[in-house]
């Protein structure tokens, strides 16, 4: 796990050093066991390395026996002895026994396509110096992350926007992300804040030549949902313990120990009873709770670690923390809006004191039905509406879906997008007119780009599956993986997830709608029926089948009146010389500030604003557009 960063010129100028070593510092937090630059040609790559596998030999940037091929990479292949051994029944000789190395043999045995054989969590750039050719590349779920700024004469790419900002040329700020932001409470890929800066989305590689001809993005890999309807509840149960199983033994392949983290939740604990089955010596825990009862599991987690009989070490997050607010908003390097956030920051600083690795049930909602808002959203009336005319046969002989096919041929959303949104906004559409200024104010809803390209290749026969399409195509790598990646990584700490994994994956996307999710008596959504029901014959039904909780402050409650969480954000967000009046109304930020009270909850656009705030007011130089 590190931190890869690195220029390739056009116009045949070498990178400067001094730029790399500058794009290198920005990011040393994530590789403090050691730095590299290899300047070759026109390219130029740095590393930060975190030592996990292959201590003495995995160093990077990496080159070819013969100096031919070079990389930079960030993350873990669990694959890789297996390709290794591929590679050397084809000629290949190894001077190291690490993954990277291993990347470096792929690219240049199968090509691009190499990408399709990894299993793992990766970032990486590769040259082909004899070829004049280079490969950007991001794994099939966007664990890791890269960013990447193309230009005319050059390409230059980073594992975080800190590196990136070395560059000369100015950035300006998109105010179309801003608006995403206060609606998604994270900006979607591939648009980032910048106008100039992209993600790299995941499953997807761009490439081109040393003369500035460049290919993609592309995707390489894409789910696909496919219901066996044949086996039987017993023969689901056993391949899930299976693959489980192997995943997690996949996942603990490291030269330094490994802990896990545990929430008290259902997928944190299917992972830590895996591992504790499969570790033969007592295994690290770390949980995070709060003094609000109503917001902390940590009595569930304590629960987990009895029972399983591991080391388990915790930490209460409390008011105390807000003056490092501004740091965490910093190191996201744009406004970053899950309040999990501060939890998750607290955690990987607390595991940090005892491994640098750990396991996480991240991926357990997605993959198995889990999210309470995929109850609401099989329950909205003009998704009832589509889906029926979808039974009805999806024609142009039907009036209603052929105007619907015009629609989208012109730029219209389709209904289920429209719904969708819906569900899963941050913030009211009602509350965000309320607060924009006349700039913010017309774009107001305005299309996205990642949730377009998603919904236009997610299943539409299955509403279900649509939703959860859905979220392993925004949601999950916009937020809940970025949110770990820039928590952890800033703390020196891998984070690998047992759940997003290929294998795991694959039987999730053929369990039928009965092995995913069940309706209540009373009407409510139960997700995740075959992983609770996994879980059922090793913990107690009071704990499997309780109300789902998130993994987030006890934000109302901090934002009251009083709260040092609501001193800072009334010194944020009515400071006079505050870039927030230049986007939201005069006025409506104290108005929301008033309504809120243990009646009245005002803290997600509170929380929001606070955010952006104060990363706003931490880049005076963007002007926005």
């Amino acid at each position: 796990m590190c931190g890869i960063t690195g220029v390739v010129r056009f116009d045949g100028q070498p990178p400067k050093r001094e730029l790399i070593e500058r794009m290198c510092k920005a990011i040393a937090h994530r590789g403090p066991d050691g730095e590299g630059v290899l300047l070759q040609g026109p390219a130029g790559l740095g590393h930060r390395r975190l030592a996990i596998i292959d201590l003495a030999g995995g160093a990077q940037p990496m080159s070819s026996a013969d100096g031919k091929l070079a990389i930079v990479y960030n993350g873990e292949l669990y694959n890789f002895r297996e390709l290794a051994a591929e590679l050397k029944s084809k000629g290949h000789q190894f001077r190291t026994s690490s993954d990277t190395e291993v990347i470096l043999y792929a690219w240049r045995e199968w090509g691009d396509d190499c990408v399709k054989r990894f299993r793992g969590m990766f970032a990486f750039c590769a040259i082909d110096f004899e070829q004049r050719r280079w490969l950007l590349a991001r794994d099939h779920f966007g664990i890791k992350p890269v960013l990447y700024r193309l230009e005319k004469d050059s390409l230059a790419f980073a594992s975080e926007f800190a590196a990136l900002r070395q560059l000369d040329g100015p950035l300006t700020g998109s105010l179309a992300a801003l608006e995403w932001f206060m609606r998604f409470q994270y900006i979607p890929a591939p648009d980032t804040v910048f106008n100039e800066i992209r993600k790299l989305e995941p499953a997807h590689v761009l490439s081109g030549d040393f003369d500035g001809k460049v290919n993609g993005p592309r995707r390489y890999w894409q789910m696909s949902f496919s219901a066996d309807e044949a086996q039987s509840e017993s023969q689901w149960l056993e391949q899930l313990d299976t693959v489980m199983r192997e995943s997690v033994k996949a996942h603990l392949i490291s030269d330094v120990p490994v802990g896990v983290f545990i929430s008290g939740g259902i997928d944190s604990t299917a992972i830590a009873t895996q591992m504790q089955g499969l570790v033969g010596q007592q295994v690290k825990a770390f949980s995070i709770g709060f003094d609000e009862a109503s917001v902390s599991e940590l009595p569930y987690a304590e629960q987990v670690a009895k029972k399983l009989g591991v080391e388990h070490h915790t930490l209460i997050v409390r008011e105390d923390f807000w003056g490092d607010l501004p740091k965490l908003v910093s190191h996201y390097g744009e406004p970053f809006g899950d309040n999990s956030a501060i939890p998750t920051w607290q955690l990987a600083k607390l595991t940090r004191s005892h491994v640098k690795v750990a396991l996480s049930g991240d991926g357990g909602d997605e993959g198995f039905a889990g999210y309470s808002w995929y109850g609401d959203w099989l329950k909205k009336p003009r998704l009832r509406d589509y889906t029926r005319r979808l039974r009805r046969g999806f024609s142009g002989e039907n009036v209603g879906s052929l105007a619907w096919a015009i629609g989208r041929k012109l730029g219209a959303q389709s209904p289920r997008l429209s719904e969708w949104q819906r569900v899963v906004q941050y913030t009211s559409e009602e509350r965000r007119r309320a607060l924009y200024g006349p700039k913010l104010a017309k774009l107001a809803n305005c299309a996205n780009p990642g949730f377009a390209g998603a919904d236009a290749a997610a299943p539409r026969d299955d509403m279900l599956a649509y939703a959860q399409f859905m979220d392993w195509h925004t949601y999950i790598h916009g937020a809940v993986l970025a949110k770990v990646d820039v928590a952890t990584m800033y703390h020196g700490v891998e984070a690998r997830t047992p759940l997003i994994d290929l294998r795991v994956l694959e039987l999730a996307l053929r369990l039928p709608i009965s092995m995913r999710r069940r309706i209540k008596d009373d009407g409510s959504y139960s997700g995740k029926y075959l992983l609770k029901k996994w879980l059922e014959s090793r913990f107690p039904p009071e704990f499997v089948y309780r109300k789902k909780q998130g993994f987030g402050i006890p934000r109302k409650q901090w934002f009251l009146p009083g709260r040092p969480g609501r001193k800072l954000a009334e010194q944020v967000l009515t400071d006079r010389k505050s870039r927030l009046a230049e986007v939201f109304a005069e006025g409506a930020i104290g108005d929301v500030l008033a309504q809120h009270s243990e009646n009245k909850d005002r803290s997600s656009s509170i929380w929001l604003m606070l955010v952006l705030g104060i990363w706003l007011d931490q880049n005076r130089g963007i002007s926005f557009a």
